[in-house]
């Protein structure tokens, strides 16, 4: 993987961490972004001719209770404009922490990695499933890894890393 010309693209998520241990990069992470906010300023990104793009968007979305479908097609969009990047990485969205109020919001969170994981072979780009290491049993985001319910905190910020590192073989 090439890393002096890697961006992270996302949401708070992306925003709140400090990728250094990647080596040169860009965080083109912002917080409260969403999947049409994103795709208003791509333009902006692709002038930046990153060769790598690591992408993880989706879940202000779903919290501000955008339908699936929306997200789905926001996506593929998406997706068709990161097409001139020479290596696209596809990261599952995370669990929010399980509660009465968020278990549709957990089951679309489901539905989006599923979807991203068949568009990403489709394609024939690279995805990685964050989802797995970070839920619980209860499908929701495990309290040991977050602030707020929806947040990381450092120890959570640490297994990220880890999970790409090591999918990514970037020696740390």
């Amino acid at each position: 993987m090439k890393k002096s010309t890697l961006l992270f693209l996302g949401d708070s998520l992306t925003s709140y961490k400090d990728w250094s241990s990647f080596g040169p990069h860009h965080n083109a992470g912002i917080a409260g972004d969403t999947t049409d906010g994103l795709l208003y300023r791509l333009h902006y990104t692709l002038k930046k001719k990153p060769t790598t793009v690591i992408l993880m968007i989706g879940i202000n979305d779903l919290l501000q209770g955008v339908p699936l479908q929306q997200v789905k097609a926001n996506y593929t969009q998406i997706l068709d404009a990161l097409g001139v990047i020479e290596e696209l990485v596809i990261l599952s969205n995370l669990p929010v922490i399980s509660q009465p109020e968020t278990v549709q919001i957990n089951e679309d969170v489901i539905a989006l990695n599923y979807f991203l994981k068949r568009t990403a072979k489709e394609r024939g780009l690279t995805y990685i499933d964050l989802y797995r290491a970070f839920s619980n049993p209860n499908g929701g985001l495990h309290q040991q890894y977050t602030l707020d319910g929806v947040h990381l905190n450092s120890k959570g910020y640490e297994l990220w890393e880890e999970v790409l590192h090591r999918e990514l073989k970037i020696k740390q």
